[in-house]
């Protein structure tokens, strides 16, 4: 099994550019950098290990007392000290269907986390008929995880182990976003163009998991938790 290590960048050392290499469509962009992003220059930095033998960390979230929650794809949850000291792996996590791709994913608390230990974990969940993403919501309490459910299981399972995209996002106004891959297949990107399915999706729920009444499908032919479609497979979002 993969370890690695959470390393700080501090600018010392050069580091050389990445190459854009050629282009690859023949349309003409709307406009500038719109399909490549201009070469940045040389950066200069230095690499220090922080903390090292996880296997496969996915998700990271900063908690207030300057410690770090950790995902292992394994299916692991793990406290980083602030001084970069690694716990044991934390209790109540949920079942994940750790398979290529699939795994314990990501990880953000609440807005609220001080007051309630609030925080939303994303992982890969086998279910009859194949692998799905889905989100969970839970409290942490010292080390263990509790009332732990889920708010968001995607819909219909796939039977390919990728692309599960996989990012959460609390935002300050009690709404949740979670974003969905199109598990990789021909037929399976297809789906993510229909608004009847929550492959290759961003979904917004409210905190509890009900559907916020403002969604763009809700009362119309879709899924009411669907706020973007036609997407890949979105593993970066911030709010």
């Amino acid at each position: 099994m993969r370890t690695a290590a959470f390393l700080a960048l501090i600018p010392t050392l050069s580091c050389a550019q990445v190459d854009q290499g050629e282009r690859n469509a023949d349309f003409t962009p709307g406009f500038d950098n719109q399909t490549r992003a201009p070469a940045l220059p040389d950066t200069s930095v230095t690499v220090t290990t922080f903390a090292d033998g996880l296997a496969n960390p996915w998700g990271i979230a900063a908690l207030p007392d300057g410690s770090f929650l950790v995902t292992e794809r394994s299916g692991s949850l793990r406290r980083i000290a602030s001084d970069g000291i690694l716990s044991d792996p934390m209790s109540g996590v949920p079942q994940v269907d750790a398979q290529q791709q699939g795994g314990l994913l990501d990880v953000a608390i609440a807005p609220d986390f001080s007051d309630t230990g609030v925080l939303y974990l994303t992982y890969a969940k086998g279910v009859d008929g194949g692998t799905v993403t889905a989100a969970a919501r839970a409290v942490l309490k010292g080390d263990t995880l509790t009332q732990v459910r889920d708010i968001f299981v995607q819909d219909p399972p796939a039977d390919t182990y990728a692309h599960y995209g996989s990012r959460v996002v609390p935002t300050p106004d009690g709404k949740v976003f979670i974003t969905t891959g199109e598990h990789f297949t021909e037929r399976n990107r297809q789906l993510a163009q229909d608004v009847t399915t929550t492959y290759g999706k961003t979904i917004r729920l409210n905190a509890d998991g009900s559907v916020p009444q403002d969604n763009p499908f809700v009362g119309k032919d879709g899924v009411d938790s669907i706020w973007s479609y036609g997407h890949r497979n979105v593993q970066g979002a911030t709010l």
